[in-house]
């Protein structure tokens, strides 16, 4: 099959990104479909099923282009094992991957949710803590990180409301120093018998705790939010992720879950008041206790 006709409509010409082109060509290509991208619609994601295996094909269209690429290779070289295979990479805005055919957290029943989000903590462990590093701080760029979202949500907040101060992030004077995938969340872990992470994005520093907490708070809050509020089985699937980590790098996943569901607060919810996700918030990040105990606690 020719891509002329197909490859075209969804914004991959051969006069744009030949080297593409001609790779997918010369894969015996059998049928070409395009993939809704959950929360960044702006991307052209394209499915190429061929004779021998199946290709993603992604170009990115949001200004974040070279650094996402620049993540793609950083994270393959760092975790082949949990990290899609790379062919082609064209100019700073295309490259493709070997497509991963399983579940993202919105697909998994409901039945098994709790056992693939723990597989997810216990590979996640693995690969992020099987060799040792260096250490570095990073405390700094996080405090300017929460100032940033704390002045985009600041119309959630009284004045005095949510003022951390200088020394609340001296936990993240000593991190490892391991790249991260910066973006993790319900959407772009796959579950497929093992695990692998898609999308990743370059945010200025590298924690894996923010990895750790953005997956538990989006998994633990989409859950509640789109499947019913169940609080008991959204805390159990948060549970079943985190029991895997150890103490240390779940204080700083604490801080990361708060600041998600700060982030959250600028985005629709489906079921739930933004009263709830501002209480999640603020307990999160002020309440000296265990993540799973605030999140009972705050729902």
């Amino acid at each position: 099959m020719k891509l002329n006709g197909t490859y075209g409509e969804f914004g991959f010409e051969e006069g744009i990104f030949p080297r593409t082109y001609q790779f997918l060509e010369s894969q015996n290509i059998k049928e070409t479909e395009r993939l809704p991208s959950i929360w960044r619609q702006n991307n052209l994601v394209l499915k190429a099923t061929c004779e021998w295996e199946d290709y993603v094909v992604k170009k990115i269209n949001s200004g974040e282009a070279n650094g996402e690429i620049n993540r793609v290779k950083l994270m393959r070289k760092t975790y082949p094992a949990i990290t899609p295979k790379l062919f082609i990479i064209e100019g700073t805005d295309c490259y493709t991957m070997n497509y991963i055919r399983g579940k993202s957290f919105f697909n998994l029943n409901e039945d098994e949710k709790v056992e693939k989000i723990g597989l997810a903590g216990k590979v996640l462990n693995e690969a992020y803590f099987s060799e040792e590093s260096g250490q570095t701080d990073i405390s700094i760029q996080v405090r300017n990180g929460f100032l940033r979202y704390r002045e985009k949500r600041k119309q959630y907040f009284d004045e005095d409301e949510l003022r951390l101060c200088e020394g609340y992030f001296n936990i993240f004077k000593t991190v490892p120093n391991k790249p991260s995938h910066n973006d993790l969340n319900a959407a772009n872990l796959i579950y497929n018998g093992d695990i692998k992470l898609i999308d990743p994005s370059e945010e200025g520093y590298d924690d894996v705790a923010r990895d750790i907490g953005r997956y538990c708070a989006s998994c633990f809050f989409n859950n509640y939010d789109y499947f019913g509020n169940n609080k008991s089985h959204s805390i159990e699937i948060a549970g079943s992720f985190l029991k895997s980590f150890d103490e240390p790098t779940l204080k700083r996943a604490k801080y990361y879950v708060g600041e998600s569901f700060l982030s959250f607060l600028g985005f629709n919810t489906k079921t739930t008041e933004k009263s709830v996700l501002k209480k999640l918030c603020i307990n999160m990040l002020t309440i000296d206790d265990q993540i799973l105990n605030i999140m009972e606690k705050s729902l």
